[in-house]
């Protein structure tokens, strides 16, 4: 098993949920989430993976790679148990990347790209978490709601309704590590 037990007791999962529903925006930060073992293995095939440019000046640069065990993760029921416990999801389709934010890299808002509302989720395989940069920023467009800044091991998850838009902020050259995540959305309701 590669996630941390406690996530799978009923009582964690229950009270997960009523934390994830009491927030505004619904959002829940699950730290500890893989067994430390598991998570060190994973953390360094990642890191280690080779990653191809995702780039547009106007939008976005940071690097990309595939994974088939992550892949099989995400379809599995461990994950389909989060999902249907901690935000009541039953049926759902699943979008993400696994995705490198090094010096230099950065997200931005633009009005070309709207996202379809959803829950968006990010498994952090970050080394670091004190870190220049690199968090995760929703807003709408008249006040910022949330910060997510990187911290390794844990598992986010944010409902993003649509009138929220989300950016990750450029990381400067003065960092040491990448930010690594598993990011995506799930949608459905």
């Amino acid at each position: 098993m590669a996630i941390n037990t406690l996530y799978l007791d009923g009582g964690v999962l229950k009270s997960a949920n009523k934390a994830y529903n009491s927030q505004n925006p619904r959002n829940i930060r699950l730290e500890n989430f893989f067994q430390k073992a598991i998570f060190q293995l994973l953390q360094n095939k990642l890191h280690n993976s080779k990653y191809s440019l995702k780039f547009h000046p106007y939008k976005y640069k940071y690097f990309v790679m595939k994974s088939k065990e992550i892949g099989s993760f995400l379809k599995g029921r461990y994950f389909n148990l989060m999902i249907r416990r901690i935000i009541g999801l039953n049926k759902y389709k699943l979008n993400y990347e696994i995705r490198k934010f090094g010096p230099g890299c950065y997200t931005l808002l633009n009005d070309e790209e709207k996202e379809e509302p959803g829950v968006d989720f990010a498994i952090d395989f970050s080394k670091s978490n004190n870190l220049i940069g690199g968090y995760t920023a929703y807003l709408t467009e008249s006040k910022e709601l949330l910060t997510l800044n990187p911290m390794p091991n844990t598992l986010s998850f944010v409902d993003r309704k649509e009138s929220i838009m989300k950016y990750i902020k450029y990381l400067t050259h003065q960092n040491k590590w990448p930010v690594v995540q598993v990011a995506g959305v799930i949608y459905g309701r």
